[in-house]
């Protein structure tokens, strides 16, 4: 009888659009905002033989090094920079006691399709692609009195919002006047971060953030008056930070704490659909990038999506697997083995998993990557060719690899998992899995990008100490 009533309980919630979670509460059903979020989708046609763009790689692969090195031994030591930001308190106060799920049935199932047009608010996400592969993901907010309209890349991998200044001689987009804004407040403090893509300093400033119609007031962000080269080649403004607060450089909570401070979030989650790029899919609207050694186009694709305080069930095939975060500073999740055609293989010592949605790619410890290759038939070491940490594989093979988070293996798609064909040999293909040099990364550090979390709707919940959930995408339908 119990199963019948969860059952009925959850068609409900999913036919509805409620937020689960209230549906195992007294609390009164009330919508959330859902952000449709778009991925950035650059399209490089290449005139060499192969398609595999090791440029982007090679600095992607940088870059990263560049993103977690500097704060990665202190955070796996469980020492946070800006501990003042940690929200657990809060969120256990304020929703979980408030709300008490029973988190073992919460979304233990999800039903679909369902119409969510007419009933949540979306906030888009923009595919940018290079060479047939997704590179990026943006979507729109609004900051200031009245509102200026700029593109952020969502990143579960940094905890910081920055927006470019008029003063900023090397931002090519759009940018954000304080003097224009009627809540702009000069907050002094100087204001540096290192990401993926390059490096921005400026200073601090708060000001009305608006997101899909919800306004969230006095939020502290970086006002770039610098930013580094690798930010020009992409059409977003900024990046959104979507980490822990306790890793902001800022030293101020994230927007989205700031929402659940100021009591805009009926659930402490957000969730995440990245769109798998597809070719033939209609085309909103085309830019044109600069580029000294490409020619881009960007298609926007209104197919990604961002649901802040909510979870959507169109955008998933089954239930969620939970799994603790190790810190609370990145969405990192422990990890315990890979699998290759169904063998599993464990790992010596528990490999800690950041999930980052502004990473493209997947980056192991050397001699975890090499393991994982060993087990992939026809795989070579390609770092004479392409540099340290580069593997091919015949391109015949649809490879069958799976990462093994609590004792589930969540697999990545093989199409996803192939960057493309080599240049120096059409008959083997470039790997998704980058290995990280073992004398500059932590021997038990993860990125995990969106190659592997395009076939992952995933959730980022702040409550029971920090969770990411998995569950089966759309996308591989």
């Amino acid at each position: 009888m119990m199963e019948v009533a969860l059952a009925f309980s959850v068609i409900f919630c999913a036919a509805t659009l409620i937020p689960l979670v209230h549906c195992y509460s007294n609390e009164p059903r009330e919508y959330t905002n859902i952000i449709p979020i778009s991925r950035r989708s650059l399209l490089n046609r290449r005139t060499l033989a192969g398609d595999f763009d090791a440029v982007f790689a090679r600095e992607e692969q940088q870059a990263v090094y560049q993103k977690y090195w500097t704060m990665a031994p202190e955070i796996l030591a469980g020492i946070f920079p800006a501990p003042e930001n940690d929200m657990e308190k809060f969120v256990q106060s304020k929703y979980v006691n408030e709300v008490s799920p029973d988190t073992d049935n919460i979304m233990e199932q999800v039903v679909g399709p369902v119409d969510v047009s007419n009933v949540l608010l979306t906030m888009s996400m923009t595919d940018v692609i290079v060479n047939e592969v997704d590179m990026l993901y943006y979507g729109d907010l609004a900051i200031g009195t009245p509102g200026q309209g700029l593109t952020f890349d969502i990143d579960t991998g940094s905890a910081d919002l920055w927006v470019p200044s008029p003063w900023c001689s090397t931002c090519t987009k759009n940018h954000y006047d304080g003097s224009q804004s009627s809540t702009y407040v000069d907050k002094g403090r100087r204001f540096a971060v290192s990401y993926g893509s390059g490096t921005v300093y400026g200073t601090t400033a708060s000001d009305t953030v608006a997101i899909a119609g919800t306004a969230v007031q006095n939020q502290t962000f970086g006002v770039v008056y610098r930013e580094s080269e690798d930010f020009q080649e992409y059409p977003n403004d900024g990046i959104l930070g979507m980490a822990f607060g306790t890793i902001a450089q800022s030293r101020g909570l994230t927007v989205f704490e700031t929402m659940m401070k100021q009591g805009k979030l009926k659930w402490p989650c957000f969730s995440v659909h990245l769109a798998r790029s597809q070719e033939t899919g209609s085309e909103a609207s085309v830019l044109e990038l600069p580029s000294e050694s490409y020619k881009h186009r960007h298609w926007i694709n209104n197919v990604g999506q961002m649901c802040w305080g909510c979870y959507d069930p169109t955008k998933a095939t089954g239930p969620i697997s939970w799994f603790p975060v190790s810190h609370r500073a990145y969405w990192s999740i422990p990890m315990s083995a890979f699998e290759v055609a169904g063998q599993r293989t464990m790992f010596d010592e528990v490999i800690i998993s950041a999930i980052d949605t502004g990473t493209t790619f997947c980056y192991f410890p050397a001699s975890i990557a090499a393991e994982i290759y060993s087990q992939i038939p026809g795989s070579k070491d390609a770092s004479e060719s392409y540099g340290s940490g580069f593997y091919t594989y015949p391109c015949a093979s649809k490879v069958d690899l799976g990462f093994v988070f609590g004792d589930v293996a969540f697999r990545l798609h093989p199409d996803d998992f192939n960057l493309g064909e080599s240049v120096y040999n059409p008959a083997e293909c470039m790997g998704g899995i980058f290995a990280m040099d073992a004398t500059e990364w932590p021997s038990n550090l993860a990125i995990i990008g969106d190659e592997f979390l395009k076939s992952w709707y995933s959730v980022y919940d702040y409550s029971d100490g920090g969770r990411v959930g998995f569950a089966p995408s759309v996308n591989n339908q």
